[in-house]
């Protein structure tokens, strides 16, 4: 029974997702607002559809693969066979965990390599947006995976070390860990790991590091760290974000967002960043998610007690990691709820950090920024609303544009 309950939230997980891209995609080739309408001329908007198509149908295939490795495992009682595997040769429990955990990541990352790099090397280097070269990618890879291993396994590590230490009761110690990972990943996170795959500059002397420092004492507004990220390494794509917590606040500007957009847009971008700062919502943010992942080790905690978990993938002993992966599995539904919330969340953030943006800033260079950088993506104008409500972070440009005006 909970073999087939586990199957059926994958299999309906699935088909909603690829529901959602379905009308997303179909609303991307219907006619525009007439207020946006003129952002794109006809060519522009061919490739804007064309793009999207594109994305959607690798996306399409890449979970359609990953749905179905994943019911096979589920079906067949591969998850069980591989923790079998795995005790024969390791005794000790908390690294028949590790070991295990490290195996199906390692799988999930072999399916997901071949659709990676065609996204990276064939959709978007045929649109024009990719500048990532084959040593940057491998790179990348390594740098990722170990990473991964050191920071993920670390944690990990810890997890289970106080889950055999206090049994179900673990998850109260476990969040206290978690939640003080996050913090530190927070405040220095994207100073001490960012400048390990991207080169950080100081925006030099001159005009635009005039106004960003008027601006900014125009606001109270510490400038602290601002700099500029050879984004263009990798995508022609711009960017900007603001990252860390207090005395650790950087503020980052892609340098092909300094290419394409004139100073005053450039501006009105890094109000909006500094908007984010004064609204608090990066503090905000991180307690919300914290909040939410002490409900979701509440509730592992209890359930781990059962051998259900285990058993309905198929094995005769009952183990940490095994009931992990049911239990996520089963959660699934409820993170996606928290991920209707938390979108919604921060799509009223991005308004409020653009409606402080206006007030302190240009409306207008606002306005042109965002236009810019939408339409240099080949952004699709015309989003399905449900593909927002349960995809977007940031509200579609329709909506911000109409809220600025």
């Amino acid at each position: 029974m909970l073999l087939t309950a586990l199957v059926t939230v994958v299999v309906l997980g699935f088909i909603l997702k690829q529901l959602l891209g379905h009308l997303n995609q179909r609303s991307a080739s219907q006619p525009i607002d007439p207020a946006i309408a003129h952002l794109y001329d006809e060519a522009e908007r061919q490739r804007s559809i064309t793009y999207s198509a594109a994305e959607y149908k690798v996306g399409l295939l890449s979970s359609s693969v990953m749905t179905a490795a994943l019911v096979a495992a589920l079906a067949f009682g591969w998850l069980a066979d591989l923790d079998a595997w795995v005790r024969e040769r390791v005794s000790n429990e908390i690294l028949v965990s590790l070991t295990f955990v490290a195996a199906v990541v390692l799988v999930r990352w072999l399916i997901a390599l071949p659709f990676s790099l065609y996204t990276t090397f064939v959709v978007e280097a045929r649109y024009g947006f990719n500048k990532t070269n084959w040593q940057t990618y491998i790179a990348d890879t390594i740098k990722n995976g170990l990473l991964g291993t050191i920071l993920g396994g670390a944690l990990l590590t810890a997890v289970l070390w106080l889950y055999e230490q206090l049994g179900n009761q673990f998850w109260i110690a476990a969040w206290l860990v978690i939640a003080g990972f996050m913090f530190v990943m927070a405040m220095f996170g994207t100073s001490v790991l960012l400048p390990l795959f991207n080169k950080l500059a100081p925006v030099p002397e001159g005009e635009l590091r005039d106004r960003i420092v008027d601006y900014c004492k125009s606001q109270g507004y510490a400038v602290g760290k601002l700099f500029i990220m050879d984004g263009s390494k990798r995508s022609t794509k711009a960017n900007a974000f603001f990252a860390g917590l207090g005395k650790t606040k950087m503020i980052v500007l892609f340098d092909t967002l300094v290419e394409k957009l004139n100073t005053d847009e450039i501006v009105a971008v890094l109000a909006h960043e500094v908007g984010h700062y004064k609204r608090k919502h990066a503090l905000s943010l991180f307690l919300l998610i914290t909040a939410e992942i002490f409900a979701m080790l509440a509730l592992l905690g209890w359930l781990l007690g059962s051998s259900g978990l285990s058993a309905a993938l198929g094995a005769s002993q009952p183990s940490f990691h095994l009931s992990a992966f049911a239990f996520f599995l089963l959660y699934s539904p409820l993170a996606m709820l928290q991920g209707l919330l938390n979108n919604s969340i921060s799509r009223k953030r991005e308004f409020d950090a653009d409606q402080f943006a206006k007030r302190t800033d240009s409306v207008t260079a606002l306005a042109t920024a965002l236009e810019k950088t939408a339409t240099d993506s080949l952004a699709n104008l015309n989003p399905h609303p449900w593909y927002v409500r349960f995809n977007y972070t940031h509200p579609p440009l329709k909506e911000r544009l109409a809220a600025l005006n």
